[in-house]
């Protein structure tokens, strides 16, 4: 996990932070988040990060996430683009 303040919100930090999380790995990344925070999915949009469908976000919070189910239809997972190119070559 990992989150900024609110009173941090918008001077860069959540841009850092999610480049530093990306250099720490090689492998695709997957954001859950309420879909009510929009404000959460337009910053990862913002960094082509994609929502997945439906179907691959009950799937990925089952598989990824131990949260209720109520959790997970309040939820979106959004996707990095190398995640989304690995899916369409299966």
């Amino acid at each position: 996990h990992a989150y900024v303040k609110t009173k941090a919100r918008n001077q860069g930090v959540g841009s850092k932070l999610l480049n530093h999380l990306s250099e720490l790995t090689t492998k695709p990344i997957l954001i859950g988040t309420w879909s009510d925070a929009t404000w959460a999915i337009a910053f990862y949009k913002k960094h082509d990060f994609v929502l997945v469908s439906f179907k691959d976000k009950e799937y990925l919070l089952r598989k990824y996430w131990k949260i209720p189910l109520r959790q997970i239809e309040t939820s979106v997972v959004l996707a990095s683009r190398d995640w989304v190119s690995s899916i369409k070559k299966i």
